[in-house]
């Protein structure tokens, strides 16, 4: 491995095949562009950007010159060779140099800039006017602009350059190059590749990359002048770690054959560059200490061969980030997102409670599976779950989240979500996992109330949340520098209240987060919708307990203390507002929650809303928790027992309009249990039909149907759907 340092001082051990003096007599000038003395760059003014390029440009122009040497040729550089004429040479001594030196050719070597998104190899050629574009009227024909051309092409199958363009200077640029325009000799200026192209200013930083460019240019003066190309050839091309995705490092690279072999950069570059190989096949070996594949590759004579390689690299494995476990009547379903490095498998661990888990694992599966079940579960019983990653390298280090779900075939079900990521900075919770969603799910195990859970990061949409009667969202101590509510999450949560949702909320620092930090959107969000009014970060005097509110849904229940689970130093004071009423108190004059029940803004049906603002989790007493989310499910109206539920009327649909109101054009989402023909049709306020909407098969589950109201007036219409032996019918707004 060859690399760029930030300044670099050259010694080139001059140990090339010679070429058979195939360019003896002739004589070059090569020019690094934006070169300067090395280490007097600061001297010259030049940005830091250009101080990069002339570095790279100091480093192809000796390796050009070495190549063109050993094929038997004359060479100057305007750097290096004259450096005494000043540290800061002009584009007129430069061409001075090449004109006083009577040379056959000139070539200024130079690197691209543009915004970050090009990165293509460009040559140059002066033209005596644009009359003719993009390449007529050169200044040297057939000799400037051949050599252009052959270069543009020769680099572009060298580099890792998008295409090769070869082009006039006074059609590509509206003017003629300063360096060009008045050399006594055919001239052309390279623009390899584009340094500020991300990947490539990587390459850059690899002196076998440069090395690689500067054979691409000794090839094409070889062509230029008609010589022979050399009888050897170059096999270069860049190593992929198939784990990650992006270029390998530090692997070894090796032909064992002719005892060549090379350490890939530890920068990312993952370039490889082997020179001097007779014309055959060869046995490329790539290893690490873990790692081995070999490949054949074919070099040809004169020729540099780019082979790209795949190399699966084992890496140290990350935690496991759970996104979902969901249930069915006997199993439950779990999905995760696949962490860094080389998954072999996923061990999967298995509790009752959240809390006791057995210390091997309940199954493990393969490492490209994201999703997973356990099937011959029991009936009205908890499980939940937690992962770790492996590989013959270890396990990662934490365990994911606790997440759960209760087994039941109850079509009635809440969703807890999990907001809480924060387990950095300033919080109070600084364990890299928890298994607080437990807490939720066990107290609601114990009125066989189903549930199950979901990492907030997955929730995009209302329709995730229509399946389910009510949704528990807790955000623990997130806080400003995570956010507690993005605005994604925050429509989320509006548009299910509107349609007659029943949410319950907890989180010490919401308050804090949405309205004194927050923007106009999130403080009408809070407001509004958890009808709460923002009052301190913390109650005065601060200690962490809490007492029902008399008349509220929790008459009764015991005083408490809380921030026992984790500390909790800041809990939000907030008041009743837009028709919340208080629930919890941490003094006579000071709200810990409230509730809400009615309509929401924008909505046409009773949404309910418990939100407590402080984090529910970390109230001390087990039996008090419990007693809570009974209360809070019952001013849900839930059922709290399987029989209950059973004796319950069922509906075996559900349907909603989104968004409502409508302002041109909507859905109609609905969730059908039983697959089946089904009408949807349109009446206006007086019941009369407006249109039919869908007649046709919808499945078991979610399905939608599209609504246009362009052709309708504004007011207020009804949907009705029919089939699978029920009607249910909706309202919807429509604003012209």
């Amino acid at each position: 491995m060859r690399l760029l340092k930030s300044i670099i001082i050259l010694f080139f051990v001059l140990s090339t095949t010679a070429y058979s003096q195939s360019l003896s007599g002739i004589k070059f000038c090569l020019d690094p562009g934006h070169g300067f003395v090395p280490g007097q760059a600061s001297v010259c003014g030049d940005a830091e950007t250009k101080r990069f390029e002339g570095y790279i440009n100091h480093i192809v122009v000796p390796y050009l010159k070495r190549y063109l040497l050993s094929a038997g040729a004359t060479v100057i550089t305007t750097r290096a060779d004259y450096d005494s004429v000043s540290p800061c040479i002009t584009l007129t001594q430069r061409k001075t140099i090449a004109n006083n030196n009577n040379v056959n050719f000139f070539h200024s070597v130079h690197h691209n800039a543009f915004n970050g998104t090009s990165n293509y190899s460009l040559s140059l050629f002066k033209q005596l006017n644009a009359n003719s574009c993009p390449n007529g009227n050169p200044a040297w024909p057939n000799q400037a602009d051949r050599m252009a051309e052959i270069q543009a092409a020769r680099l572009y199958g060298a580099l890792w350059t998008t295409s090769g363009i070869h082009r006039g200077d006074y059609c590509f640029l509206t003017f003629n190059l300063g360096v060009l325009s008045t050399l006594n000799m055919p001239g052309t200026l390279s623009e390899g590749s584009f340094f500020d192209f991300p990947a490539e200013r990587i390459r850059l930083a690899n002196l076998d990359y440069l090395e690689t460019e500067a054979e691409a240019l000794f090839h094409s003066f070889l062509q230029y002048y008609n010589q022979p190309m050399p009888t050897h050839g170059s096999l270069v091309g860049v190593v992929t770690n198939s784990t990650t995705g992006t270029p390998a490092k530090n692997v070894k690279v090796q032909i064992e054959s002719v005892g060549k072999q090379l350490i890939l950069d530890d920068f990312g570059s993952g370039f490889y560059r082997f020179d001097s190989l007779p014309q055959g096949s060869y046995t490329i070996k790539l290893t690490t200490s873990r790692d081995t594949m070999s490949v054949i590759g074919v070099v040809q004579s004169g020729k540099i061969t780019r082979l790209n390689l795949t190399f699966r690299v084992t890496e140290t494995v990350g935690d496991v980030k759970i996104k979902a476990v969901q249930s069915t009547a006997s199993s439950i379903f779990f999905q995760w997102e696949k962490p860094t490095g080389t998954i072999d498998f996923y061990d999967i661990y298995l509790s009752e409670d959240g809390m006791n888990f057995d210390t091997v694992p309940n199954r493990s599966v393969a490492g490209n599976l994201l999703s997973s079940s356990i099937s011959g579960l029991s009936a009205g019983k908890s499980y939940f779950i937690k992962l770790k990653a492996r590989n013959n390298l270890g396990e990662s280090t934490n365990y994911s989240n606790v997440y759960g779900a209760y087994v039941s075939g109850n079509s009635k079900k809440v969703l807890i979500i999990d907001g809480f990521s924060r387990n950095t900075g300033t919080g109070s919770y600084t364990q890299p996992n928890h298994n607080f969603a437990s807490f939720y799910g066990n107290a609601l195990s114990k009125l066989n109330v189903k549930y199950e859970t979901v990492g907030s990061f997955v929730v995009n949409q209302s329709a995730q949340l229509i399946p389910y009667n009510a949704v528990i969202w807790f955000v623990g101590d997130e806080s400003t520098e995570h956010t507690t509510f993005s605005s994604v999450e925050q429509t989320v949560i509006k548009d299910y209240l509107k349609q007659g949702g029943r949410v319950f909320v907890t989180g010490s620092e919401i308050g804090f987060d949405l309205f004194q930090n927050g923007d106009f959107n999130d403080k009408d969000f809070y407001n509004k919708y958890l009808k709460a009014a923002f009052v301190a970060d913390e109650p005065n005097p601060n200690f962490p307990s809490a007492e029902p509110v008399s008349g509220s849904i929790f008459t009764g229940v015991p005083n408490f203390t809380f921030g026992i689970t984790y500390p909790e130093d800041h809990p939000d004071v907030i008041d009743t507002l837009n028709g919340s009423v208080p629930v919890l108190q941490y003094n006579p004059s000071q709200l810990a929650g409230v509730s809400f029940n009615g309509i929401f803004p924008g909505g046409f049906i009773n949404g309910k809303l418990v939100y407590l603002a402080f984090a529910f989790e970390t109230i001390e007493d087990t039996s008090i928790r419990n007693t809570m989310i009974k209360r809070i499910i019952e001013f849900f109206d839930l059922p709290t027992s399987i029989e209950e539920e059973a004796d319950r009327n069922i509906s075996r649909m559900q349907v909603f309009v989104s968004p409502n109101p409508v302002i041109t054009n909507a859905k109609l989402v609905c969730l059908i249990r039983e697959r089946g023909e089904y009408t949807v049709e349109l009446y206006d306020q007086l019941g009369r039909l407006v249109e039919k909407v869908f007649s046709g098969e919808m499945r078991d589950g979610m399905n939608e149907v599209p609504l246009s109201m362009k052709s309708q007036s504004s007011g207020v219409y009804y949907i009705r759907v029919t089939g699978g032996r029920e009607s249910i019918s909706t309202k919807l707004m429509y604003i012209k």
